[in-house]
């Protein structure tokens, strides 16, 4: 009859690994390479993804607009363009068209006097792409003088540059229309006195001569001038001879 040494180990018979564990291997043993190479890109587009995403601050200037009462003009200087400090994505401000951008300030309701506006997202109006937002602005105030629409005539001044020919002398200025209107607001218009032309020659002229569209040189930019030129006429007469020799 056969036995069994009791001292002689008995072969175990090795056990199925369970469910869990051949997920586990699956998961972390099978196709490592190809799973590393997969968190790696993961890994650069998340950080990719992120930094697109992240919050940029640019400051960029933007030409201002100010809409004012039908009746009043502005008689001082404000600003032509303001900087304006914008915050959003990368993404976000790539889509903004900066050279199309517009900051506006509507004054319509504003009466006559001197007005001290603070800039804000409720009081300046700028067309912007969803996503980004208006910071600040500088300068932070705007000051804007309103003043009541005038409108004048004006004598025109006639310029003549040089002295005729030996012997003749202006005998008179001709101008049609001898008047010109202005309009513009009242402190600037009520400062002028006449109307000057721009410079006409004269120098070695021998007879009467005329110059027609002369125009009307008023250099305050905030005057306009709805008659902008004229019609001179130089006479010329020749002297006598005893004013001559004189």
């Amino acid at each position: 009859m056969p036995y069994q040494d009791i001292d002689e180990p008995v072969a175990e018979t090795p056990s199925s690994p369970s469910p869990l564990e051949q997920w586990l291997h699956k998961v972390f043993i099978e196709d490592w390479s190809l799973k590393l190479l997969a968190l790696t890109i993961s890994l650069v587009l998340w950080v990719a993804v992120t930094g697109v995403n992240k919050p940029v601050t640019i400051r960029t200037g933007v030409p201002l607009n100010i809409i004012r009462p039908d009746d009043l003009e502005i008689s001082n200087d404000p600003p032509k363009s303001i900087d304006v400090l914008l915050t959003g994505s990368q993404n976000r401000l790539e889509r903004v068209n900066f050279l199309n951008l517009v900051a506006t300030v509507n004054l319509s309701d504003f009466g006559a006097g001197e007005r001290v506006m603070r800039l804000s997202q409720d009081s300046v109006d700028i067309n912007l792409p969803g996503g980004v937002k208006i910071e600040s602005f500088q300068p932070s105030t705007l000051t804007v003088r309103l003043e009541p629409r005038v409108e004048r005539r004006l004598d025109v001044d006639v310029k003549l540059d040089g002295k005729p020919a030996e012997g003749y002398e202006i005998y008179e200025i001709q101008v049609s229309p001898s008047s010109i209107r202005v309009r513009g607001p009242a402190s600037n218009v009520n400062s002028l006195l006449k109307a000057p032309t721009e410079s006409i020659s004269a120098a070695g002229r021998n007879e009467t001569f005329t110059v027609p569209h002369v125009a009307i040189a008023i250099t305050d930019q905030k005057v306009d001038v709805l008659d902008p030129v004229v019609d001179v006429t130089v006479v010329l007469v020749q002297r006598r001879p005893a004013e001559i020799l004189k």
